[in-house]
């Protein structure tokens, strides 16, 4: 008889962090695997004794993970927390293999994460699903992690600890777990494409979700205009004066500064400077284009596109020449240079994304704590919800007096230049609100 070798974790974890993953699918039909996974082997064995293949259902899943959506990790990240979820579902609230979840398993489903259990939501920390035995190979299950998770927002948390922190402290509302409307969209968008993935390898005979989503009592129709977050003018000179300032005192943020000036001015997305298995970023992508008119810089963009941004002659000569000089390189890139343009400062190696993204938050909340210090709470309280897609933002909409829509779409990446209208310039909203201001009463 098999014993589960965490017994008070009902919900046990299946799946391993992004980088594990591989190595899991590999080991999960061997001999080493209850030696590498002890706990989540043991809850594997217990679920086929209640008549659930449930490591066949793991090998798929992992299958789809690695082959599938092995292009970037944040992809992955987002798959495999949504059909995780799901499998356990199944597995526990159905008595069932994923495979045989029918119409009303998967609007129980949505049920279900509308309004999960208490007992399966964590506290606002994100605990990782297995850490590391010291000294082996052994990945041991952390006993924290929940399903789900009550996240406190980016602006409440900077509030709390960078703006406002006394008043956060004598005032404690009880949250509670609430999934709003794009999570829910995500959650179907996820999971729909793993079924269909299941339907398209004939593991299953049909998909649902589509046929669930369309009677959905929880999803609010119709998409209302939502503009670009971004910075106003006052606030980005203040980043660049901030910055400047910081870098001159210590080297430390010169990499902070250099990383902030390009995502806004050269309309990147955080990942175009970022490590990826298909790509790195190196500074032979910058390089002056044949007419001689100036500097470009190669990318590559979603769907591993390919595009060239026009960089400005104010960037080479007060961001990337300063820069390089900080790293000890010469003041412009050299051809086929292979130096990571985003390197470690402790190992030289190209940077990930998740190490680009703490870097820009570090530099936004050095801005709010200098608005803080001038008594621009108010302007700091804005910027508190801040992301690395608000600089590709600021530039984009600042450009839009200074080039054509059809030169921002090619700057940008986007496909086509509807979607670059649709979001930057919203013709069609913007009319309304100019006839609607002068309605009589």
């Amino acid at each position: 008889m098999c014993t589960r070798i965490v017994p008070s974790m009902k919900f046990h974890p299946i799946t391993d962090s992004v980088k594990h993953l591989p190595n899991q699918l590999s080991l999960l039909f061997s001999n080493e695997f209850k030696h590498i996974y002890p706990s989540l082997d043991a809850d594997l064995a217990h679920h086929k004794l209640m008549g659930i293949d449930a490591r066949h259902d793991l090998s798929l899943l992992l299958g789809f993970l690695t082959h599938v959506l092995s292009g970037s990790s944040g992809t992955q990240n987002r798959f495999r927390n949504e059909a995780e979820r799901f499998m356990l579902f199944c597995w526990h609230e159905r008595q069932k293999s994923v495979l045989a979840a029918d119409i009303e398993d998967c609007r129980a489903y949505i049920d279900w994460i509308w309004s999960p259990p208490k007992t399966l939501i964590a506290d606002t920390t994100i605990a990782s699903r297995f850490k590391s035995k010291p000294k082996t190979a052994t990945r041991l299950v952390n006993p924290k992690w929940r399903p789900f998770v009550m996240r406190q927002s980016k602006a409440n948390r900077k509030i709390q600890s960078l703006i406002d922190p006394d008043a956060q402290s004598s005032s404690q509302i009880q949250q509670k777990y609430q999934l709003n409307q794009s999570s829910l969209q995500n959650a179907y968008a996820s999971l729909n494409v793993f079924i269909k993935h299941l339907t398209d390898n004939e593991h299953r005979a049909r998909n649902p979700l589509p046929q669930v989503k369309k009677s959905c009592k929880y999803l609010l129709k119709g998409k209302i205009y939502q503009p670009p977050h971004t910075l106003d003018d006052d606030t980005w000179q203040l980043f660049i004066h901030t910055l400047t300032k910081a870098a001159d005192a210590n080297q430390y943020y010169e990499r902070h500064r250099f990383l902030v000036m390009s995502l806004k001015v050269l309309f990147l997305r955080i990942s175009e400077l970022a490590y990826r298995d298909y790509c790195v970023p190196v500074f032979g992508h910058f390089r002056q284009d044949i007419s001689g008119e100036g500097w470009v810089l190669s990318v590559v963009g979603k769907g591993k596109k390919e595009r060239l941004v026009t960089v400005p002659d104010g960037f080479v000569d007060t961001v990337l020449i300063r820069y390089r000089e900080a790293l000890g390189l010469s003041p412009l890139p050299q051809i086929d240079e292979t130096t990571p343009i985003m390197p470690s400062a402790k190992t030289s190696e190209p940077l990930h994304q998740d190490s680009l993204n703490n870097m820009v938050e570090e530099a936004f909340d050095l801005v709010i704590k200098q608005l803080v210090k001038d008594n621009k709470v108010a302007q700091a309280r804005s910027i508190a919800g801040a992301s690395s897609h608000w600089l590709r933002h600021t530039g984009a909409t600042q450009a839009l007096g200074e080039i054509s829509e059809t030169m921002l779409a090619e700057e940008l990446g986007h496909a086509s230049v509807k979607t670059t209208v649709e979001i930057y310039v919203a013709p069609a909203h913007r009319d309304r609100i100019r006839t609607g201001v002068t309605r009589k009463l």
